[in-house]
């Protein structure tokens, strides 16, 4: 759960699962002409993004916390990405809706969707 980036947003956080914690050493130049800097670990998050359901109600006046959702294969751009580890604010437990069922069309299989026999 890290703190939502939109101004215009009415629900303050955005929802992501993590997938992998990558340890990199950087190198940056201040100046094209410049020498590289010396090696810093950074570490860094790989995560899927949850959409929030637009069409659920919830907030205090519905009484509901808020549903979410993976992206579809048609905005698979926007479904992963990194992030920093300082901005996230804390681990939550999501509470799958199992009586919605289950898909294996919103992504193909990967690593992220390992083939499992039988499923």
């Amino acid at each position: 759960m890290v703190l939502s980036h939109n101004d215009d947003c009415t629900h303050p956080y955005w929802y992501a699962r993590l997938i992998r914690i990558f340890h990199v050493n950087v190198e940056y130049r201040n100046h094209p002409g410049s020498l590289y800097s010396k090696p810093t670990r950074a570490d860094v998050l790989f995560v899927r993004w949850f959409r929030r359901d637009g069409n659920f109600q919830s907030g205090f006046r519905a009484k509901r916390l808020p549903r979410i959702e993976f992206f579809n294969k048609e905005s698979i751009s926007d479904a992963f990405g990194f992030l920093d580890p300082d901005s996230v604010i804390r681990g939550v437990h999501l509470i799958p809706g199992f009586a919605y069922g289950s898909t294996q069309e919103l992504l193909d299989p990967s690593f992220v969707r390992p083939v499992i026999d039988g499923a």
